[in-house]
């Protein structure tokens, strides 16, 4: 009887150090999106009247601040960063219509400021468990500033197991949407033809994998990206 409670005991400690290691350290800690392999992705969607047009990049950057104990914080914030010339449409000629609409030209990066977190499912991160929040942010486009809500679900995903052997560190996951009027950051949809192709509204939706990744580790991991594709992507 004593050695089943003795056993017992001990599957409970390396129960409780496992499910410890999983969870996110206290304190601010900074998550960069950078994915040499180019698995983040920016997307946009205009729903019009003759055309559904989607573009798409990858070539996303960015990095996320917050302590994963207290999402609601001041202290969650993100920035992304997105090259206009980068999206592609389907149609080569389009993108190079659409990358002048932006103002690629004179503002070459689109950029998504996350200020503040309004509401949050669960104020604290667990390992694979994903927490809705919204919040309020800043997006700087075609030289023009405006603040936009948005809505997010984040999921910490720790080292380990066996996706910690193509990328290194801890992860957290973030997929976040926001509505983007296109008059409000000057661009033109003049004429009766365009006004068909291309909705007013852009709906936007992000998708990246932020790592805590060493220096070090995430270079190793950029030449692997360089040796099987030719060059990173980001």
């Amino acid at each position: 009887m004593r050695k089943a409670r003795f056993v017992t005991v001990l599957i409970l400690v390396a129960a409780a150090k496992v499910a410890a290691a999983q969870m996110p350290p206290a304190g601010v800690q900074e998550f960069r999106i950078e994915d040499a392999w180019g698995r983040d992705t920016v997307e946009f969607r205009t729903s019009a009247p003759m055309e559904e047009i989607v573009g798409t990049t990858n070539r996303v950057t960015g990095v996320l601040k917050a302590d994963p104990k207290h999402l609601k914080a001041a202290t969650t914030t993100a920035r992304i960063e997105v090259p206009l010339a980068s999206i592609k449409t389907g149609i080569a000629m389009r993108d190079g219509h659409v990358a002048k609409a932006l103002g690629a030209d004179a503002h070459p990066k689109a950029v998504f400021l996350l200020e503040s977190v309004g509401t949050a499912s669960r104020d604290a991160l667990d390992a694979n468990a994903g927490v809705d929040l919204t919040g309020e942010g800043t997006l700087e486009l075609n030289g023009v500033r405006h603040k936009i809500p948005v809505t997010a679900r984040v999921t910490y995903v720790p080292a380990g197991g066996p996706f910690s052997q193509m990328r290194p560190g801890n992860f957290v996951k973030v997929v976040a949407q926001f509505d983007v009027t296109l008059e409000e950051f000057g661009v033109e949809r003049k004429g009766p033809v365009l006004a068909l192709q291309v909705a007013p509204t852009a709906h936007v939706t992000v998708t990246a994998l932020a790592s805590d990744a060493s220096r070090e580790e995430a270079a190793k991991y950029r030449q692997s990206a360089v040796k099987y594709l030719g060059k990173a992507a980001n």
